[in-house]
This record gives C-alpha cells, sequence and structure tokens, in this order.
C-alpha cells in the first residue's frame, strides 16, 4: 500500500483519471487511467474490478470524487491480494483448484493443516461451489481471515 494522499493529491489524481471531465469515474476511466498510472497492474484486471465495485458505495456505476480516495486505497490492496491468487493459480487458468491450493497453502498463512483440513478450508472459500476457487471467493475469504491486516 502507498502512503495515503492528501486531499489535494487526491483531487489531482481524481481530475487525471477524469478523462472526459464530467465529474465521476465510469470503469472504462478508471480501467484507462489505472494502467497509465499504475502500469503495474495491467495484468490485475480482476483486482482492478474488484476495487471499482468496492469504491462504488453509492451503487450507480460510478466512482465520484468522495469514494475515489477509497478506490486508490482498494486498488493496491485488491493487487496484493491478485499477486498472491497468481502465486497460487500455478497454471494460470484464473482459477485455483485444490491441487494448486494445497501446494501454495503456506502463501496465506494456513501451515500445519491436514489434506482433510485444507479440503475443508479449501471447501469454504469455493463459495459457488465450483470445485475451483475464484478471485472474488479468494477475496472474501481473505477479507475475512484478515489476511493482509487491512481495514476497508
Amino acid at each position: 500500500m502507498t502512503n495515503k494522499l492528501s486531499e489535494e493529491e487526491i483531487e489531482k489524481l481524481f481530475k487525471k483519471f477524469d478523462a472526459n471531465g464530467n465529474g465521476i469515474l465510469s470503469l472504462s476511466e478508471i480501467q484507462t487511467a489505472v494502467i497509465s498510472t499504475y502500469p503495474q497492474y495491467k495484468e490485475n484486471k480482476p483486482a482492478i474490478m474488484r476495487a471499482y465495485k468496492a469504491a462504488d458505495a453509492s451503487k450507480d456505476g460510478y466512482v465520484q470524487l468522495e469514494e475515489f480516495g477509497r478506490l486508490i486505497d482498494l486498488l493496491h490492496y485488491y493487487n496484493e491480494l491478485y499477486e498472491i491468487f497468481q502465486k497460487l493459480d500455478v497454471d494460470h487458468d484464473k482459477r485455483i483448484t485444490f491441487e494448486e491450493f494445497k501446494k501454495g497453502h503456506k502463501l496465506i498463512k494456513l501451515q500445519g493443516l491436514s489434506d482433510e483440513e485444507l479440503k475443508e478450508e479449501f471447501t469454504k472459500i469455493d463459495t459457488n461451489n465450483g470445485g475451483l476457487i475464484l478471485f472474488d471467493e479468494f477475496c472474501i475469504y481473505a477479507a475475512k481471515r484478515k489476511l493482509l491486516k487491512k481495514d476497508f
């Protein structure tokens, strides 16, 4: 996570993101601006999408200036989670199998568990019962466990 930005810095960055100058940010504007401002996030579109949805407190499909500081914090937070997710996702298919989970479980601080206990934990994370862990499911689990020790 970067240092907290001042109100002035947030406003300046918001104006940079607001390509059409209408005072609200669409997902498209956010994705374009994030990739130009934070090129290291280029491949992390799931993290951008998750941050956008979480920052849109008004649920109107846009991020207003008063929601923007939270968006920036969430971008960094979800990017960190996405990096962990990518390390677990060995075959890079954007889904974590139980075998991948079992091999990388120490990345999410699950030491000393038996295979059966790991399977139980995997099942808790796989809330849609698809047999795979998706990024959204992983984020919900990480927040519950306070994997990154950040509150939002």
